[in-house]
Formats: C-alpha cells, sequence, structure tokens
C-alpha cells in the first residue's frame, strides 16, 4: 500500500505542478524540465547528467490508465510475494526491477544506437511497469502453480498470466524490452534468495540507517542501588534496635522523604534510615 501511495502521491503532485504551470508562457518549458528530471533517458551522455532518474521513473506515470493498470498488478501479485517473504523483501525486488530493468535498457538503447532499429526505441521511458513485472516474475518464481479468478470469472495459473503480459507488451519494443529487464530482476532475486543470497541487503541497511536518524534514542536509566537492613545497619554503625515486627506508619515515612528532600539521605539518622528500609519491605 505504501508503494501504491507513493506512486499515486507523485502522479498528483506532478498533475498539480502543470496545472499551476500552465496559466505561464513558459509552462510548457518548464513542464519539459520536470519530466527531464523524472523520466529515464537511455542515451548515455544524457544519463550520466542525471543518474537519479534510475530510481524516479519507475514511480512517474502522466496517465491515469497507465497508473491504473500497474497498480491494480502491484496489488495482485505483491500481496502474494508480500504474504510470503514479507513487506521489505517486496520493497527490495519493485526497487531492484526498477534499477536493473532501467540498466538493461540504457544498454540496449545505446548498443541499437548504431543501428537504424532505434527508430523503433524510445529514448526516455518511464512507469512503474518494469518494478511490477519484477514483482510479478517473483511471485511466479514463489507461486508458479497458484491459481486466481482473472475478474472474478477465468481460472487461470498465475506463470500463465505473468507470461501473457510479458509476451503482449512487446507490441511497443520499448515497453517489452523493459519489462522483460524486470521479470528477469525478479525471477532471478527469489532464486538467488533461495540460495542465501539477498540481493536486497544494501537497500534493507540504508532503510535501516534512515529510520534510524528519526527515531528518538532510548532514555538512560540510572540503577538505583538496594540495600538490607543489615547494609543499612552496617553503614549506620550499629545494628537494628527496631523491633522486628515493627513497620513505621505513611505519616512517619513522609516525614523521613521531606528531610531527604531538603537535607539529603546523609542527613537522616540512624534510626530514621532503618525505618525508611524497613518502610519499604511492607507488603500490602
Amino acid at each position: 500500500m505504501q508503494l501504491m501511495l507513493i506512486n499515486a502521491g507523485v502522479f498528483l503532485s506532478l498533475i498539480l505542478i502543470g496545472f499551476i504551470f500552465s496559466f505561464s508562457p513558459s509552462g510548457g518549458l518548464i513542464n519539459k524540465i520536470i519530466s527531464d528530471n523524472f523520466d529515464l533517458i537511455a542515451p548515455i551522455g544524457s544519463f550520466i547528467r542525471k543518474p537519479w532518474t534510475l530510481l524516479t521513473y519507475c514511480f512517474t506515470h502522466y496517465g491515469f490508465f497507465h497508473l491504473l493498470f500497474n497498480m491494480l498488478s502491484l496489488f495482485w501479485f505483491g500481496t502474494l510475494v508480500q504474504e510470503f517473504i514479507g513487506s521489505r523483501k517486496l520493497l527490495n525486488i519493485y526497487l531492484i526491477g526498477g534499477i536493473i530493468s532501467g540498466l538493461i535498457y540504457i544498454a540496449v538503447y545505446n548498443l541499437l544506437a548504431l543501428s537504424p532499429q532505434i527508430n523503433n526505441i524510445s529514448p526516455t521511458i518511464l512507469g512503474a511497469s518494469a518494478a511490477v513485472y519484477a514483482v510479478m516474475f517473483a511471485a511466479v518464481a514463489l507461486l508458479p502453480e497458484y491459481e486466481f479468478y482473472l475478474f472474478g470469472i477465468i481460472l487461470i495459473k498465475i506463470k500463465y498470466l505473468a507470461w501473457a503480459f510479458l509476451i503482449i507488451s512487446f507490441v511497443v519494443p520499448s515497453s517489452g524490452i523493459s519489462h522483460l529487464g524486470g521479470a528477469i530482476a525478479g525471477y532471478s532475486y527469489i532464486y538467488l534468495l533461495r540460495r542465501g543470497t539477498d540481493l536486497g541487503s544494501p537497500i534493507e541497511a540504508v532503510s535501516d540507517w534512515w529510520s534510524s536518524l528519526w527515531k528518538p534514542k532510548p532514555r538512560v536509566k540510572i540503577p538505583q542501588r538496594k540495600y538490607s537492613e543489615s547494609t543499612v545497619a552496617m553503614k549506620s554503625g550499629s545494628n537494628s534496635n527496631l523491633d522486628p515486627n515493627y513497620f513505621p506508619d505513611q505519616d512517619e515515612v513522609d516525614a523521613i522523604l521531606d528531610k531527604i528532600g531538603k537535607s539529603g539521605y546523609e542527613s537522616l539518622t540512624k534510626e530514621e534510615k532503618q525505618k525508611l528500609y524497613r518502610a519499604s519491605q511492607k507488603k500490602d
């Protein structure tokens, strides 16, 4: 749900910013500058100047239905992943899927830059699709035989549904390449996790460090020393001369405590110290 809220928050924020600057004569230019800092730019020269877009692009949407499809897919498949390996691992898969997919897309784009085929691939990509495909194929790796009713009508295994989505996405080559990168990342994450390697350990370490910055430091407790009656008597220089069955009443205790408050514990007489200890041993 937090990932969905972040995606929705970025979507609404970009709409609001676009609306505000639409009243400015240079609004179009400003929106272009903003989008250039959110979308992943594949040409290597441009990407080096804006490396943060490797993370921001997988939270960025400009179309409502683009956002809706990605969030529904994230909810369906992400719920399965979260139930089996937890929300921290789900976050790892989402971020690693987006990052690895982005790097693969950059590599493919620049390799094809020497070929006329480059005209079929967009120099920019955006959206949570790659990260969602990572979550999708992580669910496939965990539960390949899991079945659910698609639209409440068709009973289908998630592995067939995931592969169908991936194949269809190649109708748009740039989307297909991005989604394939996410699928590889998600499946590989679970494969390596089962063999004892967690690719998300650095992400969890950074997350823990960030969380620790906002947690209040625990108060240091000063332990109180407790003395036995014999120790009190020893410190006062004599043995107890109180009746073993005697316990001071509340008025006596209050008077002793008032004296401590004004003059300190060492101002008490031997008998007062013994009474105070005896009062601490009284059971209601």
